[in-house]
């Protein structure tokens, strides 16, 4: 190897060592002879990526062989061809780099810089040098290209390594020979004086001519300099002026000269402003290199590094000072290839209880101590600015501090704000960033733990606690003492907790957490989550010392653990409303009736329910709801039953804490969605089967250990340190991106894995997939055992409780038994197919001898004799299956989880509840509702002992929550849930009474029952029950309430006379199943209509008249003259027609097919008009002729009506519209988009636009009689309308803004009931969980009803009727649950 090649190598050094990996390029230098097997060796036994690398390049040098750097660069060219490339060009002897180093030894040149920089006065590196290759690239860009007169200024806090970079950016031939000719100076500044400042000057002046008298003043030492450094030989010069204080110095070496500083301060350059290059220095070392520099100066490798070193750079933030300052105490009698884990613990927990001041100097280090270093910074400010650093004293560790804080805490405006805070910012005392946010622009600032130290270790705990109630004090103050009023500013929700306990305010803890305004607030801003966590440390102090609000803080924690979800996904809920619907004898039902009888403006309902599972019994079984990041793939308990794991479609594995809701911990190593977690037996680990063909199994029991050791780790406070939204890592630097912590990965699946179970032991796991394979793997090893091909995908598979079986389900129906005692896991029974059943969902061994399985529509139990062995065959393979349950009508089966004695059985359903089997009895025993999306997975805690009983069991949603569900408090539930459609309720008004409501309702179990609705009372249930295959499907009571009548799902019709408790069957409706069943208005005439379009008209006495309709199907139909001989029949292709009701004959044609396709119709009652509601053209109003303006018989459209007018310009389904009968002209529109119109409809004009649905709006009705409100909508909630506010403002509550005429006007909620929540996290512009607290109070809505929701348990309910003085609301979720509505009655 020639000179030059020798110094291309030497020029790219630094290159080569920070970027490549010898282990990538090992086998090729021995392929290519460059290295023989030995010298590979030789280089392996460097401990560290870039000794290994080094030894390399000396070997390469070494050789001699004329061909060996060509091959070198050949070799770098396939991974690292930058690297390459530069080698090549420094060995190209045309090329200025070649020519400066030809003829010259290389080592020699290296001699040569490190004369010119001890001539130059640059300091030596420090013992266990850290390079930081990137910002030394950057400080060197910068040298040289500044031109005469700029400053390159190096700016950081204390301790930042500013000095040692400047000093290692100078470490350059190029740089000192050719950018700046040896011209080189180094000055170390300081806090000088002027006299010392003169001194230093002078001795430069000395340096660069001695034959004349040094200057005598700071003006003449500039003087001097200036002409000086003008010199044809000091052109190029640079300056380096290091630890700059005072503006002083900066304008005393203003003359023109290129000039390199380093400062805390970067307000000292405003003197030279315009003509400095600033370079930023982070606080502290990425995690790589921290770790990197405890391991040389311990002389081991990084591997050997204990778990504590991660934890040290956690603590310390990477910051060189400390480390410099803890590396040798860590070495300190330290024996030879060991590590004393003791002694690292014992430092960890000086950093950990922030005892800087015991870290003492050992070593080289300036400061004797790190509060010795912060100290010179200090007394460097003056007397205001230390007061407004002191400020800062009230801050904890990593808490970012949104600029408004400050406001209120200095009482001042943003502009007097910014200038306290920027002279902090300049000296390097408190950090500042700029966090953008849609079109905002948000300014973060943050405090570094060894400042903060140094404050709280020079404050009293007076001064400390006084600084603490002056932030409290503003706070308050600015809201009136309206806690929920606080400013949502993403800080004072997080922390209010932790400074009323250092203000020493305990006395306002029940005043605050304990009003539900501020419960509504601090859900919004910071989730259920920090709540919980608040009331969990104060608790004490909520409760009052004395235990008298006990009672109260366990209601509270309970409503927030099970209905804190619903306010953070409901933006405009109130939660008085919600409070309402607690138990009458909980704490916060008591609290919110007060206030509800308070308020005067506005009204509140109390609820009662019915049906199999209320919400009343679910509160006391639901024991806690956690909000996930995205829709919930797959959950599981740990073995406590306290923590559990839960994976979203991110890839990644998330650890929660049961009542909390807190995150705990993050497992990454999947690229695909997770389709199930399995714990072992031991609960020490747990396996997942991924979207990305892989199976990963984890190590949770060292987790858990690291966990339960910090929650016994006394804090400093009791305040929770969690993390604010949107939070910026200020001073964490780290670069080390965690890729996969798993134990073990197998790889061996071609597609998707499904599922994957541990053995009863844990020595194997089985896994199946899309593949149509299940395979066996060693669990302590990445080893496969066995391939168990299937003619199609697997969708499940188990361990028997011995090991000896494996059973797979596949989606072809069929289950099969695998013997892996026999041979390599033989297939030896293929339990038969299920016809009804198009794929498995769950299998798990009962015994060795049974099985059970759950298919989409049934629960099977397989019992067999069978010797484990034997290897039989399939046709001497005899068995026996039990019916554990069927799914019902028109409902399939999702997912299910066995417990571990084998007793309870919960199984998923498409109606989003859970069942809960005893397998024993062979029946349902309770039914959990509450999920508002597709539950996907299901997990009961372990038991102690193989043998306890379950108490909890875990579900998880699309609908991105996941549920805690009690299993020792249920009991069994006889009660049936009810048909969400086949559904009627009528108004009733005896005599001197007040009116109620009368109901009917069908149940699953094919029985009708009436129920009062003034105190849902049963007053009857039908005796006559149809076949369990021809369900009920519509039912409807008479407009008197004196009868009711039926339909089934065959086309049977039946009528009974409720006062008589009389049946009457009236026969077959064409064996077709019936759409739609209504009683005249005078209650004579009963009309059904088929789907096919075929209309029956029951009469007295036996007699049937029969009219075909349209084809397609018909709408509705309406009696149009008083005598009710007359019936108009709107088709669902447009068409009206009009029959005469006596014969059946079509007399009449208003309109024929339209081509369009109808969802509604509506008659108005005031007028000529019928809306029809499209799939396509929005909405049309068509104008009726009067009966006595019509000739009869007349069957050819009339063409002297008045064309249709079309309302609207969406192009979404009506689903609903409904005319306002008491104001003429208006009519209220639905959409599938969950938009409201309302219209003035001869006018066509669009009055407003009303937001608060997120799915289809299922029903519409007016109402003219109440004070608050005249419309009520339904759908995925219950919302109540203010109308007439509509024309003073336009107001919307979400982002859906259709287009509308001019003129139009936006109105959002009235009273909201939701069926389901706003999906969490959907907004784009944040990665919250959480949706933002900005809700505007109904007062500033011009007259606008306050919007109240209510949750019900379901995702919709259809229809609902509402009493003429809109006090009371009768509706059926899709879950089957009856809710009656009624007003407080003091409203």
């Amino acid at each position: 190897m020639n000179t030059v090649e020798k110094a291309a190598l030497l020029r790219n050094r630094d290159a080569i060592v920070q970027n490549v990996d010898f282990t990538y390029i090992r086998e090729k230098l021995v392929a290519y002879g460059v290295l023989t097997v030995e010298e590979v060796e030789d280089v392996n036994c460097e401990k560290t990526k870039s000794a290994k690398v080094r030894r390399l390049l000396d070997l390469l040098t070494e050789i001699g062989q004329k061909d060996t750097f060509m091959i070198f660069v050949k070799i770098l060219q396939f991974d690292y061809d930058w690297i390459a490339e530069k080698l090549s060009e420094c060995n190209n002897r045309d090329s200025p780099d070649a020519a400066s180093h030809l003829n010259s030894d290389p080592f020699a040149a290296l001699d040569n810089l490190q004369h010119i920089l001890i001539q130059s006065g640059i300091p030596f590196p420090p013992p266990h040098l850290i390079p930081r290759h990137a910002k030394v690239s950057q400080i060197r860009e910068c040298l040289q290209g500044m031109t005469q007169g700029q400053f390159v200024v190096i700016h950081g806090m204390a301790g930042a390594g500013k000095s040692v970079l400047a000093a290692e950016s100078m470490r350059d031939t190029d740089l000192m020979v050719n950018t700046f000719e040896n011209n080189v100076y180094w000055l170390t500044i300081g806090q000088t004086g002027t006299d010392t400042l003169l001194t230093k000057m002078q001795a430069l002046c000395e340096r660069l001519d001695h034959t004349v008298l040094p200057p005598l003043s700071v003006d003449q030492a500039t003087e001097r300099l200036r002409r000086l450094m003008t010199d044809d030989r000091r052109k190029n010069s640079l300056i380096i002026l290091d630890d700059v204080w005072r503006g002083e110095v900066v304008r005393a070496f203003d003359f023109g000269c290129r000039i390199l500083m380093t400062t805390r301060d970067a307000s000292v350059t405003d003197v030279v402003n315009g003509r400095v290059l600033l370079v930023k220095v982070q606080d502290g070392f990425t995690q790589e290199e921290s770790l990197s520099y405890l391991a040389n100066c311990l002389n081991i490798s990084e591997e050997e590094l204990p778990e504590q070193a991660d934890q040290i750079y956690s603590e310390s933030k990477g910051s060189p000072m400390v480390l410099s300052l803890l590396a040798p105490l860590l070495a300190e009698r330290r024996e030879p290839q060991s590590i004393d884990t003791g002694r690292w613990d014992h430092y960890l927990g000086k950093l950990r209880d922030r005892k800087y001041t015991h870290l003492k100097r050992h070593g080289s280090y300036n400061y004797e101590t790190i509060n010795e270093a912060i100290t010179i910074s200090f007394d460097h400010l003056d007397q205001d600015t230390r007061h407004s650093l002191k400020d800062f004293v009230i801050f904890l560790d990593d808490v970012n501090i949104p600029a408004p804080v400050l406001q209120v805490l200095w009482n001042c405006t943003r502009y007097e704000m910014e200038e306290r805070i920027s002279l902090l910012v300049a000296n390097s005392l408190v950090a500042q960033h700029f966090q953008e946010q849609s079109s905002n622009c948000i300014v973060l600032y943050g405090i570094h733990d060894l400042l903060l130290d140094y404050l709280k270790s020079h404050m009293n705990a007076e001064e400390q606690r006084n600084a603490h109630r002056k932030l409290i004090d503003s706070y308050f103050l600015g809201c009136n003492n309206n806690f929920g009023a606080l400013p949502d500013d993403n800080y004072i929700f997080w922390f209010l907790g932790y400074h009323l306990y250092k203000a020493e305010y305990t006395e306002l803890f029940p005043l605050v957490y304990l009003n539900l305004s501020f419960i509504s607030a601090k859900l919004r801003a910071t989730g259920p989550s920090d709540l919980l966590n608040d009331f969990r440390k104060y608790k004490d102090y909520i409760s009052e010392i004395s235990g008298r609000n006990s009672q109260r803080v366990e209601d509270y924690m309970h409503f927030i653990r099970t209905c804190g979800h619903i306010v953070v996904n409901c933006r405009h809920l109130d939660i008085v409303q919600l409070a309402l619907q607690q138990p009458k004898h909980s704490s916060v039902y008591k609290d919110a009736l007060e206030l509800a009888e308070m308020v005067k403006d506005k009204f509140y309902l109390e609820c009662r329910s019915v049906g199999s599972q209320t919400k009343e019994s679910m509160d006391q079984v639901l024991r806690s709801t956690i909000l996930n990041y995205g829709h919930v793939t797959a959950a599981c308990f740990t073995q406590d039953g306290q923590r559990l794991l839960s994976a979203v479609d991110d890839g990644q594995i998330r650890m929660w804490d049961v009542d909390s809701g807190k995150e705990l911990h993050r497992f990454i190593g999947h690229n695909g969605s997770i389709h199930q977690l399995s714990l072992s037996r031991d609960a020490k680990r747990f396996v997942s089967s991924s979207a990305d063909g892989s199976v990963k199994v984890w190590d949770l029991s060292a987790i858990i250990c690291k966990l339960d050791e910090i929650e016994h780790r006394p804090n400093k406070t009791p305040s929770p340190r969690m993390r604010q939204d949107s939070w910026h890592n200020m001073f964490d630097v780290s670069d080390r991106v965690i890729t996969d912590n798993s134990l073990k990965t197998y790889t061996g699946h071609t597609n998707e894995v499904l599922g994957a179970r541990f053995s009863e032991n844990g020595a194997l796991v089985v896994s199946c997939g899309l593949d149509n394979t299940a395979r066996i793997w060693l669990s302590t090893a990445c080893m496969e055992l066995g391939v168990l091909e299937h003619p199609e995908p697997v969708t499940t598979c188990c361990f028997s409780d011995n090991g000896f079986f494996v059973a797979t389900g596949c989606t072809d129906s069929s289950i099969r038994i695998w013997n892996g005692n026999i041979s390599l896991y033989t297939c030896v029974a293929l339990l038969p197919s299920q016809s009804s059943s198009p794929r498995i969902l769950f299998i798990s061994f009962l015994s060795d001898t049974s099985l059970l399985s759950v298919s989409d529509t049934e629960v099977l139990q397989f019992d067999w004799t069978f010797s484990p062995d034997q290897e039989r065959e399939n046709d001497s393979f005899n068995y026996f299956t039990k019916t554990i349950g069927k799914a019902s009508n028109n409902c399939c089966y999702n997912c299910a989880t066995l417990t571990d004695n084998k007793q309870l059985l919960a199984v998923t359903t498409s109606k989003d509840n859970i069942l809960l089997y005893n397998i024993d009895l062979a029946e349902q025993i309770f039914e959990y509702v509450g999920h508002t999306g597709t539950i996907s997975t299901l997990h009961f805690s372990p038991g102690e002992n193989f043998e306890d009983p379950p108490k909890w069991l875990l579900s998880g949603s699309i609908d991105k929550t996941l549920k805690v569900w009690n299993i020792t408090k249920v009991e069994r539930v006889d009660q049936c849930s009810l048909s969400c459609s086949a559904f009627h309720a009528v108004e009733v008004r005896p005599t001197d009474q007040p009116s109620n409501f009368l109901i009917a309702t069908v149940g699953s179990d094919n029985h009708i029952q009436v129920v009062s609705g003034s105190n849902c009372e049963t007053l009857l249930i039908t005796n006559d029950v149809e076949s369990g295959t021809d369900q009920v499907e519509l039912c409807v009571l008479s407009h008197k309430a004196s009868m009711m009548a039926w339909s089934t799902l065959s086309g049977l019709v039946k009528l009974m006379s409720l006062d008589k408790k009389e049946v009457k069957t009236l026969g077959h409706h064409s064996d077709t199943k019936v759409t739609l069943l209504k009683f005249s208005p005078s209650d004579i005439l009963l009309l059904t209509i088929s789907s096919e379009g075929c209309i029956k008209i029951w009469k007295p006495k036996n007699e049937t008249v029969t009219i075909n309709g349209p084809r397609k199907g018909v709408i509705d139909c309406f009696f149009i003259d008083p005598e009710e001989t007359t019936l108009m029949v709107c088709g669902a292709d447009g068409s009206v027609r009009l029959w005469n009701v006596e014969t059946g004959h079509p007399t009449n044609l208003i309109m024929g097919d339209t081509g369009l396709t109808l969802t509604c119709v509506d008659l108005a009652s005031n007028g000529p008009w019928l809306a029809q509601g499209t799939t396509t053209q929005a909405i049309q109003i068509v104008q009726i002729p009067l009966v006595s303006e019509l000739s009869s018989n007349n069957l050819k459209p009339n063409n002297t009506l008045r064309k249709p007018i079309r309302l609207g310009n969406q192009n979404s389904p009506v689903r609903v519209c409904r005319f306002a009968h008491h104001h003429y002209q208006l009519i209220a529109v639905g959409y599938d988009t969950g938009v409201i119109e309302i219209f003035e409809y001869l006018r066509n004009t669009l009055l407003a636009t009303l937001e608060a649905h997120q799915s289809w709006v299922r029903d519409l009705q007016f109402c003219h009689n109440s004070p608050f409100f005249q419309l009520v909508s339904l759908g995925d909630r219950i919302v109540w309308w203010n109308v007439n506010s509509a024309r003073l403002g336009t107001i919307s509550h979400n982002s859906h803004n259709p287009t509308h005429s001019k003129g139009s006007s936006h109105l959002a909620g009235g009273m909201g009931f939701p069926l389901t929540p706003i999906t969490p996290g959907s907004s784009s512009t944040s990665s919250s969980r959480f949706a933002s607290a900005s809700v505007t109070q109904s007062s500033q809505l011009n007259g606008l009803v306050q919007t109240v929701e209510f949750q019900t348990k379901g995702r919709y309910a259809s229809k609902l009727f509402v009493s003429d003085d809109g006090r009371s609301l009768v509706t059926v979720s899709d879950s089957g649950i009856l809710y009656i509505l009624h007003q407080l009655s003091h409203h």
